[in-house]
Order: structure tokens, then C-alpha cells, then sequence
């Protein structure tokens, strides 16, 4: 009866103080790949249009849906997708903590007697897991919710396993454990189109049957086969899906890392995890870490002696310390899919700590109760609660981190001074504020410490191009292009130059280039459409902004030029529309205004035109002097 009080006030207890250490970040702006994977990812845009979720990402689909979830209700308000990200770590930190009651209540565990401390143990875990500081890389950073998604489907999974593998040491009716059966089939499905971590579930189960329910009969293969099939999901998917196998070669390959640089390398990397988990300090989301070239390193040769010890260590510990051991072990195998032979761009990221941490979590609590449990269960409890008090503290502070670009790259600066990529972020910030000054100091400082580096080339040049040096502009899209040939956004960049230059052709004959590299790039079209306009053909101009809209329903800047080649045409009715669309778009924009108002002018609509003038001079739009004075007389003002 105990235990029907303790165990909802354990869930209870996990959620507050979860929601206590996060609660500085509902208003964390985005970061880093949220530009790329939520603001500019068009993909989400319709949570309806799920073959264009699909064919962005397929072995992601469920994340990019979750995403498409959230842009459908909050747009890029980040409150919603921050509220999503913390729903997704409680309830993970709430299934630790029922994997940690299942766990003690197998065949292997039951006799044993932390078992007769499993609410404390079970609880004590999954506090130890929420408010981990390492964590927030997974929880913060929006994006990274592909970690905490895919952990909490991974967890899930196995944690339905398990009551159904009871359910069958029991020896209940037949069928009953059916549905915890399909479910656990279901989450491991799940965790496997969230993010390719998921592929070590099926040894994990498997691992998990010889370790708490293996009896001297052996091990039933037949209940484990549906399970150890899963393993193909993700594989088959990249191999199956031409977008897929695309993105997988794109976001996996490493340039400069060979495959045995990147494992010697992770031999490091993994002792850096260790230090972490232990001893949360110094976070960075931009490690500077150099590559091992050989396996004599000192520090490389040290890491590999490290780990082989602990992995030693465990082994031996596995008959009188199960669950210490298990869950050690848990740390290493699901780290095996980032921190093996597969080489990554980069070679460390704090968020690929998020899977493990569930390994880690169990293992300190179950190692210190055996520390202290058989002398007093307080001190267990109070030596964790410390841990817990401690990072709990620290995690708030490192959430503070995360508030704004500014913040989290200042930080990542001073703690990597001599990494390219924070300077291009830091710069970019600069040049979202309108700094430009900045935005180019930091630009040149990355390009100073990274000579090849695509990104500070392409952003340097559009910051020229603003200024009007477009001999400094086209030399930095050229070198772009150079580094980077098949870049849609160089080619596109270097034709608005062409174009404001009035080298038309050059510009055409770049929009054209673009469009060949990414046919559905819509931007080029919407720019390609804007030279035809300027050209006089109406009729291209009109088919390329169809284009750009097609491939982006809520594409401003395409219904607004739209309006106008309708309205060259005499077309207003037409022109209306589209402006008007532009409005509900972008409601602040005062351009589309200036624009409706001289199309309800033809009309001869002054009342509606005049309201128009003054929402467009309230938003700072510059109304031809000629046209207003036409419209004050034309409408007695």
C-alpha cells in the first residue's frame, strides 16, 4: 500500500525539480542548426504535407514531424518548442525511474537486497538524470530534442520489454502481455525514425534478456527475433531513400578524418564524456579537439588504457554487481554509433551524452548504495542528494548560457579561442542586429583561422554586397563557390551581385545555375523571377514566383513581386490578392501596403487605398510624394 503514495510522489518530485533547473529557458532563442532544421526548413511548414516531411529526412521523420507540430502552433514563437523539449526530458527522467523498478523486480535482481530499496533507488536515479548539467545541450538546445526523443522511445521500448518479458516469467494467460508486446515493437520503430542512436536498441534488449532473465534453460531466440530485426530499419532506410542516402553521406562524412584517426581520436573523446558526466564543468557546445594521428600518443594510449580498465572493471563486477555493471556497460554501447570507427564532422558534442546518461544515472546511484547501503540507506541519500543538489545548480546556470546567440557564443569563445566556427556564429549574430562592423571582424577572423571555411566566405560577401563593395563581394561568393561548387546559395548570392551591379546576364546565368543544383530552391526562383520582371517578361517572371510559392506556400517576398508583375500587367484584381496575401504573411511589412494601395488607387477604391498609405507610413514606408498628393485630391482630402 506504501508504495501506491510513494511512487506518484516520486514522479511528481522528478517533474518539479526538472521544471525548476529549465525554467530560464522557455524564452532561449534559437541556435546554431535551428536555422537550417526549423526557421529556413520549408519541409515543416505544412504538419499536413507529411511526403515533404518525409523526403526532407526519412530516417528523422518523427522528429521533423514533432517539429512540423510545433511550427503549426507556434510558428517561431521558441516558448512552444521549449515546452515541448522539457515535456520530452521529464518523461524520460520519469521512465528511468521506471526502468530502474523494473529492473530490480527480474528474476536476476529480485532476491537481492537493494531491491528492498527500490522506491529510493528508482527515485534517487531519475533525479540524478533531470537535473544532470550535461543534459542541457539536449533539453535547451532546440533541435537536439532528436537525442532526448529518440532516448525517451529508446527507454520506452525497452521498458515495455520488460513488463511483457514479466508478464511471461509469470506464466500469465496467454496473450496478456500482448499489447506491452506490440508496444515496446512500436516505440523501437519509433526511436529508430528519430535519430540513428536508436540502432543500438535491439543489442540493448538483447543484452537485457541474458543479463536479468537468462535462466539455466538458455535464452528463447523466437521472442527475441522481431526485436533483433529492428536492427535493419535504419540502414535499409538510408539505402532505400534517395534523400536519405544523400544527407547520410552529407552529414556523416568528415573531411580530413579517416576512419581510424576519428576511432584513435574517440578513445580521448570518451574519457572527456567520463570527465563530464562526473564532473559537469567547463560545458562547451564547440570543443576544440584535435584528431589523433596514431595510436602512441600519450594522451590517445592513456584513453585506451583508461577505457579498457573500466571496461574491466565491469566485466568482473558483472556476477555480484549486476545492475553497476549492466548499466556501465550501458554507457559504452550506446555511445558505439557517434564514438566508434563512423566518423562524424564532429568528433564531440555534449548532446550524444543524453542516451548514455540514462547508463550513467543508474550506475551511480546502484555503485554508492552498494558504497553505503548496507550500513545506512542515509547516507545514500544524502550523498546523492548533494550530487543532485549540485548539478541542479549548475544546470540553471548553464541554462543561462543558452538566452541568446550572443551569450552562448561568447561563452563558446572563451572557452575555444582558436576555433573558426564561433567567430561565424558570434559574426552572424552581429549581422542579424545590423552590426555589420562586428558581423565583418568576426568573418575575418574565422577566415583567418579556418582559410577554407565556406560559410564565413558566403556571409562576408552578402555583408559587401550590403555595402555596396561588390568587387570585395564577388571575390568572397567566388571563393565560396570555389570551396564549395555545388552551393546553390553562393550561385544565388553572386546573381543578386551580378544583379545590383546591372549585370544582368551574369546574374541570370547564375539564378539559372542554382536552380540546376537545387530545383527546389525558392529563392532563386522568387530572384530569377524579379529579373525577368525587370527584363519586361511578365510571363516568366509570373511562372518563377509561382514556382517559389509552390515550393513555399507562405513566401513574402514571391506574392509581393507577384503583385507587382500582375499589376504592370493591369491585372489588379490579381495584384490585390497577392497583396493582401503578403500582408497575412507579414503584417509588419510596410512595402506590401505602399504596393495595395496603389492597386485600390486604380480601383478607384480611395478609401481603402488611403488606409493602406497610413498603415504604410506607420510602419516607416516611403510613399511617392506624386502619388500621394494624387490621392489626397482624388479622394477630397
Amino acid at each position: 500500500m506504501r508504495s501506491l503514495y510513494i511512487r506518484p510522489l516520486s514522479i511528481i518530485f522528478i517533474c518539479c525539480l526538472g521544471i525548476v533547473v529549465y525554467s530560464n529557458t522557455f524564452l532561449s532563442s534559437f541556435h546554431l542548426d535551428d536555422q537550417s532544421s526549423i526557421i529556413d526548413n520549408f519541409a515543416i511548414r505544412s504538419v499536413s504535407d507529411l511526403s515533404n516531411i518525409w523526403n526532407f529526412l526519412p530516417r528523422r521523420f518523427i522528429l521533423y514531424f514533432s517539429i512540423a507540430l510545433n511550427y503549426h502552433f507556434n510558428r517561431l514563437d521558441v516558448f512552444g518548442y521549449h515546452l515541448v523539449n522539457l515535456t520530452v526530458h521529464l518523461l524520460t527522467a520519469v521512465l528511468v525511474w521506471r526502468l530502474v523498478l523494473l529492473t530490480l523486480a527480474t528474476p536476476a535482481m529480485k532476491e537481492e537486497e537493494i531491491t528492498g530499496h527500490a522506491n529510493v533507488i528508482s527515485l534517487l536515479a531519475g533525479l540524478v538524470f533531470v537535473a544532470h548539467p550535461v543534459q542541457t545541450e539536449s533539453v535547451t538546445y532546440i533541435v537536439q530534442r532528436a537525442s532526448s526523443m529518440a532516448t525517451l522511445f529508446y527507454v520506452a521500448s525497452l521498458c515495455s520489454y520488460i513488463k511483457w518479458r514479466e508478464i511471461q516469467e509469470e506464466g500469465s494467460a496467454a496473450g496478456s502481455g500482448r499489447s506491452y508486446f506490440i508496444g515496446s515493437l512500436i516505440m523501437a520503430m519509433a526511436a529508430m525514425f528519430t535519430k540513428e542512436i536508436a540502432i543500438t536498441l535491439p543489442l540493448m534488449i538483447l543484452f537485457y534478456e541474458f543479463s536479468f532473465f537468462k535462466t539455466k534453460k538458455g535464452v528463447n531466440w523466437k521472442r527475441l527475433v522481431p526485436f533483433l530485426l529492428t536492427i535493419f530499419i535504419i540502414p535499409l532506410t538510408m539505402l532505400l531513400t534517395e534523400t536519405g542516402a544523400e544527407r547520410a553521406h552529407e552529414l556523416q562524412s568528415a573531411p580530413g578524418i579517416s576512419l581510424i584517426h576519428y576511432f584513435l581520436t574517440q578513445f580521448r573523446v570518451i574519457s572527456t564524456y567520463i570527465r563530464l558526466v562526473f564532473l559537469p564543468v567547463n560545458q562547451n557546445l564547440d570543443y576544440d579537439y584535435s584528431i589523433s594521428r596514431s595510436a602512441f600518443e600519450v594522451s590517445t594510449a592513456f584513453g585506451f588504457l583508461f577505457l579498457t580498465a573500466i571496461l574491466f572493471f565491469a566485466q568482473r563486477l558483472f556476477f555480484r554487481y549486476r545492475l553497476v555493471s549492466f548499466f556501465i556497460f550501458w554507457f559504452f554501447l550506446t555511445l558505439l554509433p557517434e564514438s566508434s570507427f563512423l566518423p562524424i564532422q564532429d568528433v564531440i558534442f555534449e548532446h550524444r551524452l543524453y542516451l548514455p546518461l540514462v547508463g550513467y544515472s543508474i550506475f551511480l546511484v546502484s555503485g554508492i548504495y552498494y558504497l553505503f547501503g548496507k550500513n545506512t540507506i542515509k547516507m545514500t541519500v544524502v550523498a546523492l542528494m548533494m550530487i543532485v543538489a549540485c548539478n541542479a545548480v549548475l544546470t540553471y546556470r548553464r541554462n543561462m548560457v543558452w538566452k541568446d546567440e550572443l551569450t552562448l557564443w561568447e561563452d563558446t569563445l572563451q572557452k575555444s579561442p582558436h576555433k573558426a566556427r564561433p567567430y561565424a556564429q558570434r559574426g552572424l549574430f552581429y549581422d542579424k542586429e545590423g552590426d555589420l562592423n562586428r558581423a565583418m571582424a568576426d568573418y575575418n577572423k574565422a577566415i583567418g583561422l579556418s582559410p577554407d571555411y565556406y560559410d564565413a566566405y558566403n556571409n562576408r560577401g552578402i555583408i559587401y554586397a550590403k555595402q555596396g563593395a561588390f568587387i570585395q563581394a564577388m571575390a568572397d561568393f567566388n571563393k565560396a563557390i570555389e570551396i564549395k561548387p555545388g552551393s546553390s546559395i553562393a550561385y544565388n548570392n553572386r546573381g543578386s551581385a551580378y544583379d545590383k551591379q546591372g549585370n544582368l546576364a551574369q546574374a541570370m546565368s547564375d539564378y539559372n545555375k542554382a536552380i540546376e543544383i537545387n530545383p527546389d530552391y525558392a529563392e532563386a526562383y522568387n530572384r530569377r523571377g524579379s529579373l525577368y520582371d525587370e527584363e519586361g517578361d511578365l510571363i516568366h517572371a509570373i511562372s518563377d514566383y509561382n514556382k517559389a510559392i509552390g515550393l513555399i506556400p507562405d513566401h513574402y517576398d514571391a506574392y509581393n513581386n507577384r503583385g507587382i508583375s500582375y499589376a504592370k500587367q493591369d491585372d489588379f484584381t490579381q495584384a490585390v490578392s497577392d497583396f493582401s496575401k503578403a500582408i497575412e504573411i507579414s503584417p509588419e511589412n510596410a512595402e506590401a501596403y505602399n504596393n495595395r494601395a496603389f492597386a485600390y488607387y486604380y480601383f478607384k477604391e480611395y478609401d481603402k487605398s488611403w488606409i493602406d498609405v497610413q498603415k504604410a507610413e506607420l510602419l516607416g514606408g516611403r510613399i511617392d510624394a506624386a502619388f500621394l498628393e494624387g490621392l489626397k485630391q482624388a479622394s477630397g482630402r
